[in-house]
């Protein structure tokens, strides 16, 4: 159950959400075994943000989580994936976009828990 937190500035109606929430599906499932299906995105949008002291009209900081842990090469793919969906969907310029990948090698859902170390 990949997790993604997206923050951003700007407010958006719910086709712009519904949108952005596809596009992330879909960046996503450059990650092997990962796909849209089980993404979990917590949207907060219309935020107040300060980056240098400044208050931003326009930017995005994403947390992504998910379980294991794959190589360099993949999760650069897949961040260039997902600054470039907020781009076409948002308009947000790369340089306004960040982005932090957290990786779990334990991860609980439908009433279970994995671990990629143990099993029952």
């Amino acid at each position: 159950m990949p997790y993604i937190r997206v923050s951003l500035a700007q407010k958006l109606p719910p086709e712009k959400q519904a949108e952005l929430v596809k596009g992330l599906g879909e960046a996503l499932s450059i990650i092997p075994g990962k796909d849209g299906r089980g993404l979990i995105v917590d949207l907060e949008d219309g935020k107040t943000i300060y980056c240098g002291g400044v208050r931003q009209e326009d930017f995005v900081f994403l947390d992504v989580r998910y379980y294991s842990n794959f190589a360099y090469k993949i999760k650069k793919e897949f961040t260039v994936a997902v600054f470039n969906v907020l781009n076409k969907v948002l308009g947000t310029p790369k340089e306004k976009m960040f982005l932090t990948i957290n990786e779990y090698n334990s991860w609980g859902g439908f009433g279970d828990f994995r671990d990629e170390y143990y099993s029952d």
